[in-house]
């Protein structure tokens, strides 16, 4: 079957459109920019930490604002809107309907976040992206952590009607002909992801609506001078946050599952298995939130079921890494750009559910708490991961939205200089946590391993950062000067397995 593909208008006509492509495109444009604000920010944060004491940041109040709100745009404003673009784009396509199920939601869904990321930027607040109480309720500035969570809470709503959308689109609206075991991977991968935003989102919502009214005095649930429980929070925050780990990995991976077949000219080695996989980590990602919890004064059974419900995870996560590395085995690989960011991808995938395995044990995870190590884990995920995953699919995507080519050396170069990088700073951040730096620290003793490391680890962040500057350039240049592509087969794969799209360009 070969699937239509509506070439969106320029961005100018665009910009009050309610068409899923022309969305979907708004979503890529906006996330594209807060990729390079909290990036600009990341690089600020690790040139400070290349040597111990005051390099370029004033304060240890200044770095805080820094570090949270780098954080919270990569996170809320980059990850999560990038998938919501490419969902936006393809799922509607994939299910062979003409549009979202309810396109103004779809449209008001993304209006809603470059207000709310006015908020945070505005704001600039320095309780980290966790907002721990009592610190967040008690010493935190008032403007800048009530303009946070007023981000915050939009933006909640925000993610919570385009799961709806979602969710209805793809079994409501799918094609009478299509059975919901023939739809791809892709959208069942934001099937899966909108069904967990459902069930999370709406308890971090109350715990911000709890933490407010604290900060205004009307309510101490989380100040311990009023006889409430930070923990309560710690709680509240992590069921939410744990399984959004997977509202952000499984998208990621639903965009390996499209790349990988086409650039090994093969079949997916087990579509059956990916769709129970996606099921399977949509459910056991709520059985583990209290791993993060460990050093809180839990019992030992409490920690025992935690651990347990980690572990589950590793099941599902090997289902995917099987099925691509099956599905690749005696394939016809063609190395283009999206393909090398897709294996780069899974290899990171797995060394960081490596990390967190090992992490699950409690006695690695009472030495490694608050620790370098954890803030390398984190970020294998998040870049080695999602943002490989995500930057993968925005070059497969590139010739069917402009119709022209990217330049591919200067997207291998991309990913060569990423991989490096990536591999420098957060493989090297594990070694300096088990080396004992803690994390979120602005200044640091001159112990010898730990000034190498910081360095190394800079060094890798720089690395990183001109790789995409070189991506920016790419994209911008290519989508106006970027040779014609072949709209039916722009990455010369051939066969009729092997691309998924058919533009529908009167241009054409």
């Amino acid at each position: 079957m070969v699937l239509e593909l509506q070439k969106p208008r320029p961005v100018w006509q665009i910009m009050f459109s309610t068409h899923h492509t022309d969305v979907g495109l708004l979503y890529l444009i906006m996330s594209i920019g807060f990729l390079f604000l909290g990036g600009a920010l990341a690089l600020l944060i690790r040139a400070e930490l290349f040597l111990p004491g005051s390099q370029m940041i004033a304060d240890a109040m200044t770095f805080n604002r820094i570090f949270t709100v780098h954080g919270t745009t990569l996170i809320f404003l980059f990850i999560l809107p990038a998938a919501s673009a490419v969902g936006n784009y393809f799922v509607p396509i994939m299910v062979r309907y003409k549009d979202m199920a309810y396109p103004k939601l779809n449209a008001i869904a993304f209006w809603m976040i470059p207000p709310s990321g006015a908020l945070i930027w505005l704001g600039f607040a320095d309780f980290t992206w966790y907002a721990t109480p009592p610190y967040s309720i008690i010493s935190a500035p008032g403007p800048a952590a009530d303009m946070w969570i007023f981000g915050l809470k939009i933006l909640g709503v925000s993610s919570v009607l385009g799961a709806i959308n979602f969710i209805v689109t793809i079994l409501k609206c799918k094609h009478p002909d299509m059975s919901i075991g023939q739809v791809p991977l892709l959208a069942w991968s934001f099937l899966a992801s909108s069904l967990i935003i459902l069930v999370a989102i709406p308890t971090f919502a109350a715990a911000l609506l709890m933490l407010l009214t604290d900060r205004l005095g009307v309510t101490g649930f989380f100040n311990p001078a009023m006889g409430g429980d930070p923990i309560a929070y710690a709680h509240l925050f992590w069921f939410t946050f744990h399984p959004e780990v997977y509202v952000l990995v499984i998208p990621a991976i639903g965009m390996m599952y499209e790349i990988i077949p086409r650039f090994s000219r093969k079949p997916i080695f087990s579509k059956s298995s990916g769709i129970f996989a996606f099921v399977l980590l949509s459910i056991v990602g709520f059985s583990s939130w209290a791993h993060h919890m460990y050093a809180t004064g839990m019992s030992f059974t409490e920690k025992t079921v935690f651990m347990i419900g980690t572990l589950a995870a590793v099941p599902a996560s090997g289902m995917h890494v099987f099925n691509f590395i099956a599905t690749m085995w005696n394939g016809r690989i063609k190395f283009s750009t999206p393909m090398m960011w897709s294996i780069g991808g899974i290899a990171l995938f797995f060394s960081a559910g490596a990390g967190g395995v090992a992490n699950a044990a409690m006695p690695l995870d009472f030495t490694t708490h608050d620790t370098y190590w954890v803030v390398g884990h984190f970020h294998l995920f998040v870049m080695g991961t999602i943002a490989f995953g995500t930057v993968a699919f925005i070059y497969y995507m590139f010739p069917y939205v402009t119709g022209r080519m990217y330049h591919e050396g200067m997207g291998k170069v991309h990913f060569f200089m990423s991989f490096i990088g990536t591999i420098l700073v957060f493989f090297t951040q594990h070694v300096l946590g088990l080396y004992g730096m803690p994390r979120r620290i602005f200044d640091y003793p001159a112990i010898p391993e730990w000034v190498a490391m910081n360095q190394i680890a800079t060094i890798g962040a720089m690395i990183i950062g001109v790789s995409m500057a070189i991506f920016l350039f790419n994209i911008i240049y290519s989508s106006a000067k970027g040779k014609p592509a072949n709209i039916h087969d722009p990455f010369g794969l051939g066969g009729k397995y092997y691309y998924p799209f058919e533009a529908k360009n009167p241009h054409h």
